[in-house]
């Protein structure tokens, strides 16, 4: 284990120097230094006393307000606070459980913020279970990974979960490289990390990208670290929950026992009268079988008689906005306009409201208005 851990502190070294000279990049997420990071980052408002309006547009690109306009996130909806909590809960219920534990999934329409809210629950896990007292500092709470480029083999999910706790072996040539067909099985030094350090959360995302048949045989390992090691697994991506339903049919044969139950009870009836047999609530269980909990995600609906939805999301982002010459209710009283340029996507909202503040910034306007707001596309801008 001295090597891994060599092996992770090279890794670490060399993260940091990238993150120096360029933006905290999506795939750090999936490492438990950049995890660790993003899950104790506190991203504090620019001060504008701080921040003075630049006169040159070359002193405005090196604006320091810019880095934190552009990192604009999903802010807070009654939709995914609730998912949120029922989702925490259930991890907190499955850590002091033997037996009866759950998976959870998160699905979706793409780009209601699915992503955001399985990393704002793992933040959520990892905080509360540092704060715990028996916490000693080297526990491993949460671990995030994506489906795997390949998909068709258990080896790789495996593999994911390696690289986050940097115990993927690197090439030390080209030529190792080069020659790398395929990845070697570090299912015993995965285990045992999970065991020894604690992990109580695998947030799995991307799921989308899976057919049922390419998950089922790895639902068997998930089995086995919920069971064995008290692993919570949530599923995430557009879809998630069908994907995993139909692959736990697959992987636990339900097929074949559904009809060997029929036949049972079948015999059973022949044998006396008065026994029900297979009746339609039987075939109502069986279709239900191996669902999970599942927190969905809708766009954000607008009615003009709701105060609390939409035009709270608006007043969220609206307090994080450091323009100096920024109006009053700068984006709700445009919350129809809105509307209609994001549908009440989370995804394309952020990225318009980004724009438009990093603009205001270029531009020396100072200001969100429908000018700037106009002047940037939306994906449902065809």
């Amino acid at each position: 284990m001295k090597a891994s851990a060599a092996l992770r502190d090279k890794r670490r070294e060399r993260a940091l120097q990238r993150a120096l000279s360029a933006p905290m990049r999506p795939e750090w997420l999936h490492t438990l230094p950049g995890w660790n990071h993003y899950s104790h980052e506190h991203l504090v408002v620019p001060s504008l006393a701080d921040h003075p309006a630049l006169k040159e547009e070359k002193e405005r690109r090196k604006d320091p307000r810019l880095g934190f306009l552009g990192h604009l996130t999903m802010v807070e909806s009654a939709a995914a606070s609730a998912g949120m909590d029922d989702v925490l809960e259930a991890v907190l219920v499955n850590s002091r459980r033997r037996e009866g534990l759950s998976d959870r999934v998160i699905d979706g329409l793409s780009g209601t913020g699915k992503s955001m809210l399985l990393r704002t629950i793992g933040r959520a896990v990892q905080l509360e279970i540092e704060e715990h007292p028996h916490f000693t500092g080297s526990q491993i709470p949460v671990v995030h990974i994506l489906a795997p480029a390949d998909t068709d083999n258990k080896i790789n999910w495996i593999w994911e979960i390696a690289c986050f706790l940097g115990l993927n072996p690197e090439p030390t040539t080209e030529d190792d490289l080069m020659r790398w067909r395929s990845y070697p099985d570090l299912s015993v030094p995965v285990n045992y990390v999970l065991e020894t350090a604690l992990t109580r959360l695998l947030l799995v995302d991307d799921i989308q990208r899976v057919t049922p048949a390419q998950l089922a045989p790895v639902l068997n390992y998930f089995d086995y670290l919920r069971n064995r090691l008290g692993i919570t697994t949530v599923f995430c991506g557009t879809g998630a929950s069908s994907i995993v339903h139909e692959a736990r049919a697959i992987a636990d044969r339900h097929t074949i026992v559904v009809r060997q139950r029929a036949e049972r009870l079948a015999r059973a009836r022949e044998q006396d009268p008065a026994h029900p047999g297979y009746t339609a609530a039987d075939e109502k269980d069986e279709l239900a079988y191996g669902r999970l909990p599942v927190t969905w995600l809708d766009p954000i609906p607008f009615d003009r008689h709701d105060k609390t939805s939409w035009p709270t999301v608006l007043a969220g982002y609206e307090k994080h906005l450091c323009l100096h010459n920024l109006d009053e209710k700068a984006l709700t009283k445009h919350s129809l306009y809105l509307h209609r340029r994001t549908g009440g996507y989370f995804r394309d909202l952020s990225q318009l409201i980004s724009q438009a503040a990093t603009r205001a910034v270029l531009t020396g306007t100072e200001n969100i208005t429908l000018t700037e707001l106009a002047a940037v596309t939306t994906s449902r801008d065809h």
